[in-house]
C-alpha cells in the first residue's frame, strides 16, 4: 500500500513539474511539456528606465513563450506607457499603479496580475553627511525634485508630513520650511549638484547612481524615501510604485500564459540580484536609457520585487487609499473595485 501511494505521489509530482518545466534557453524560447499556450504572439511593453529592469530577464531568455511569440517595446516613460495601453498595441505591461488605476476606472479592460518594483526614491546631499542628517535640515532649504504630480512628488510629501516637516512649492528658500522646486528632468538637478548650487535633491534611480558617480565628493544618499514611506504610512510594506497588468480578455483566454509571465517577473529579482550585468546589459542592446554608471548598487536600489495575490492586492489598495486622499485624481477619482485585481492563485 505505502508501494503505491508513493509511486501515486511520485507521478502526480512528475506531472505537475512538467507544466512548468522547460527546455533549454539557448534559443530564447521555453517550451511547456503540457499544456501549451494558445495564444499566436503578444507584445509587452515596459517604460524606459528603472522599470524596464523588471522585464529584462524574459526579454534577454525568452523570444518565445510555448507556441508565444513576445515582442518586446520599451517606451518613453509613463506617457508612453500610458499610450500603449490605452491603444491596446501592449498587451501586458509594466506600469505606474496608479497610472494602472486611472485606466481602469476609465474603463480600460486590464487586470493587475502583480507588484513589480516597491519604489526606487533617494535623497541627496552634498552638505550633510547621512549619519548626521534629519528631516530639520531641510527647513529653511531649496529641495530640488522631479515628478510634479507623480509618485516623487507624492512620497516626498507623505515623508514629510510624517517627519512633521512644512513644505511649501517654491523655488527660493522660505524661513522654518522646505521649499520643494520641481524639475523637468534630472540632469538639471545633478547639473546643479556638481556646480554646487543646489545642496538637497530628490532622485530616482539610475540618475541615483549617475549624480553619485559624476557629482562625487561629499554627494551621498541622506535618506530612502522608501523606509521613510513605510514610517509615514504606518505600514510594513513600501509603496508599489509599479504593476504588472494585462488585457482582461488575454488573462481569461490564455491564464498560463499569465502565470508564466508572472513567473518569469519573480525570477527576474532573483537573476538581478546574483548578477544584474546581462541584463543591463540586454537593456542597452535594446537602446532602453541605462547610463554606464548604472552598476549593481544601483540595481539593488530600483526594488524590483514582485509581489502576486493577496500580498499584491493590499499592498496597492494601501497605497491607492492614500493617493485618494491626497488627491483623488490620481487614481481617477477613486479606488478600483475588485475586479481591478487578477489572483494567480485562483486556477481557471
Amino acid at each position: 500500500m505505502k508501494k503505491i501511494i508513493l509511486t501515486a505521489l511520485l507521478i502526480l509530482t512528475v506531472l505537475t513539474m512538467s507544466v512548468f518545466s522547460f527546455a533549454a534557453c539557448s534559443d530564447k524560447t521555453v517550451v511547456s511539456d503540457d499544456p501549451d499556450t494558445k495564444t499566436e504572439s503578444i507584445t509587452i511593453a515596459v517604460p524606459d528606465g528603472g522599470p524596464a529592469l523588471g522585464m529584462s530577464y524574459l526579454m534577454k531568455h525568452y523570444e518565445k513563450i510555448s507556441n508565444t511569440t513576445v515582442t518586446y517595446k520599451i517606451v518613453d516613460g509613463a506617457a508612453g506607457i500610458k499610450s500603449a495601453v490605452m491603444s491596446g498595441e501592449a498587451d501586458v505591461a509594466i506600469m505606474p499603479t496608479n497610472m494602472a488605476a486611472i485606466l481602469y476606472n476609465q474603463g480600460i479592460e486590464i487586470q493587475v496580475v502583480g507588484t513589480n518594483s516597491y519604489g526606487l526614491l533617494y535623497m541627496l546631499s552634498n552638505s550633510v553627511a547621512p549619519s548626521a542628517f534629519t528631516f530639520d535640515d531641510l527647513k529653511g532649504e531649496v529641495l530640488n525634485t522631479v515628478g510634479q504630480g507623480g509618485t516623487p512628488e507624492i512620497v516626498l510629501k507623505k515623508v514629510l508630513e510624517g517627519a512633521g516637516i512644512e513644505y511649501v512649492e517654491s523655488d527660493t528658500p522660505v524661513e522654518g520650511k522646505v521649499a520643494i522646486k520641481y524639475h523637468t528632468e534630472g540632469t538639471s538637478i545633478i547639473g546643479g549638484l556638481k556646480q554646487g548650487t543646489i545642496h538637497f535633491a530628490v532622485l530616482g534611480e539610475p540618475a541615483v547612481s549617475t549624480a553619485l558617480q559624476k557629482v562625487g565628493g561629499s554627494l551621498a544618499i541622506v535618506c530612502d524615501l522608501q523606509e521613510k514611506w513605510k514610517e509615514a504610512a504606518d505600514t510594513e510594506s513600501s509603496y508599489p510604485q509599479t504593476a504588472l497588468v494585462a488585457k482582461k480578455s488575454l488573462i481569461e483566454s490564455d491564464p498560463l500564459l499569465i502565470r508564466f509571465i508572472a513567473k518569469y517577473t519573480d525570477d527576474c529579482a532573483t537573476a538581478l540580484r546574483e548578477d544584474a550585468a546581462p541584463y543591463i546589459a540586454e537593456l542597452k542592446d535594446r537602446e532602453a536609457t541605462v547610463p554606464d554608471t548604472f552598476g549593481k548598487d544601483g540595481v539593488s536600489r530600483t526594488n524590483i520585487k514582485p509581489a502576486f495575490g493577496a500580498t499584491a492586492k493590499t499592498d496597492i489598495e494601501a497605497y491607492l487609499s492614500i493617493l485618494k486622499d491626497f488627491k483623488p485624481q490620481l487614481i481617477g477619482g477613486k479606488l478600483p473595485d475588485a475586479g481591478f485585481y487578477y489572483d494567480l492563485s485562483i486556477k481557471e
